[in-house]
């Protein structure tokens, strides 16, 4: 995902909607890609997991950044730019799965769901590979079960490791909403 969300070819795709390129302050570029670049793996897997798609995560990926360029600025920045980029992330999967949705007339949500690529880590040993694949399996299958607001909380804390707060800035919901969300 690094090589592909901030490349020149993202750069020609910044544009203000009127086909004026926004990539003409080299500062802002720099400075987004400090914040952004720590942040794109954690992004690729939410969103692959939440679509089990890992074209469209990229896509998803992709438009998020595109998204969070347009607004940022390096003089009045997000002061937590990881829950920003998730917040922004979440809402682009929504709108797909919304959009797919209405185009399927109400088929199931499940089908937008695949299952998820292992992990590359898992593959350093055969039996941890193994493991880790009826495991990936298992978790896919039950993610995939949840509707997509409850499955965007599950993914964010307890595969991410996000924190509560982050996670409730992120989808812009309360602190609260998470914990309950959760039980």
């Amino acid at each position: 995902v690094r090589a592909v969300v901030l490349t020149p070819e993202f750069t020609r795709r910044a544009t203000d909607g009127r086909g004026r390129r926004l990539v003409h302050d080299g500062r802002k570029r720099r400075r987004f890609e400090v914040l952004a670049r720590p942040e794109l793996d954690a992004l690729f897997r939410t969103a692959r997991r939440m679509t089990g798609d890992a074209g469209l995560a990229q896509d998803l990926v992709q438009d998020t950044c595109l998204k969070a360029y347009k607004a940022f600025s390096p003089d009045d920045e997000p002061r937590h730019i990881r829950p920003w980029l998730f917040r922004i992330l979440i809402n682009g999967v929504v709108d797909h799965a919304r959009h797919r949705q209405r185009e399927a007339l109400g088929t199931r949500n499940a089908e937008l769901i695949a299952a998820a690529q292992i992990d590359l880590e898992l593959h350093s040993r055969p039996d941890r590979a193994l493991a880790g694949r009826e495991t990936g399996r298992a978790i896919e299958a039950a993610l995939a079960g949840l509707p997509i607001d409850l499955r965007a909380v599950a993914i964010l804390v307890l595969i991410e490791e996000a924190s509560y707060a982050d996670t409730a800035a992120a989808l812009s919901i309360t602190d609260d909403l998470v914990r309950s969300r959760l039980s």
